[in-house]
């Protein structure tokens, strides 16, 4: 049997002495149970509670309060007596049991699948300490598991994730974070696992920003020594024709 419960509590403080006081607590407890999904057997009961102890309570299959005290026979021949109360509980079956179920068994059939980005901090360098990041956005429901990969083998150290944070929305996003040190052909990637996935979701990190920044830097290099040999040349062209001017005067 699957049970939803929708509660109010009202708090009242009343001060009995100078020094002291007491706290009355009134509770106003609402439950939905069915097991079809048909919602055919559903139960509506709502429970009054003061200081934990159960006064009356209204069942759908009754259709009327019942009380289990004197103040609680009291308030149920009151409530039942009034017609609009009644009225309002028969409606509430379907209003507010019947209409939340239905999200409810919407929500545990709904899967969707995590959207998921691997990245680096914009230090990275291979050789060096670098944080590789793993996100996962909007999927549901929110049981979810992220693990790294190194060269195949799990990663057990130097892992930290986030707490799984309510987007608002039905939707969930959880963060995870590795540090390692970088080395040129040993692939780093991100599993997740989600029932929304029909197998694990292996995002492997990218390399070719940090690639591409090492081969611009090792093409700016090649071209300022290419440069620097030039102006070199041309310097000692210069001046070897110089020099021969220079000859040619003194043998004049």
């Amino acid at each position: 049997m699957r049970t939803l419960r929708l509660g109010l509590v009202w708090v009242g403080f009343v001060f009995c002495c100078v020094s002291s006081k007491d706290v009355y607590v009134f509770q106003d407890i609402d439950e939905c149970e069915f097991i079809r999904e048909d919602l055919s057997d559903m139960v509506y009961t709502v429970k009054l509670v003061f200081n934990q102890k159960l006064l009356c309570s209204h069942d759908s299959r009754l259709g009327k309060y019942v009380g289990y005290d004197e103040l609680g026979i009291r308030s149920a021949e009151h409530f039942n007596n009034q017609s609009w109360k009644m009225k309002q509980r028969k409606e509430e079956l379907e209003t507010i049991c019947r209409a939340n179920a239905r999200l409810y068994i919407k929500s545990e059939k709904r899967k969707v699948p995590p959207v998921v980005t691997v990245r680096s901090n914009s230090k990275a360098c291979y050789g060096q300490l670098t944080t590789l990041e793993c996100h996962a956005y909007d999927f549901y429901p929110q049981a979810i598991n992220i693990t790294w990969l190194l060269d195949g083998s799990e990663v057990t150290g130097d892992v930290v994730s986030t707490e799984l944070k309510d987007n608002g929305d039905w939707s969930y996003q959880m963060h995870s974070y590795l540090e390692l040190v970088l080395h040129r052909g040993v692939p780093v990637s991100c599993r997740v696992e989600h029932s929304a996935l029909e197998e694990p979701l292996v995002c492997l990190w990218d390399s070719t920003s940090l690639d591409t920044r090492i081969i611009k830097l090792a093409v700016g290099c090649s071209f300022f020594f290419i440069g620097l040999v030039v102006a070199l040349s041309a310097a000692y062209w210069h001046y070897k024709k110089l020099h021969r001017g220079f000859t040619s005067l003194a043998l004049h």
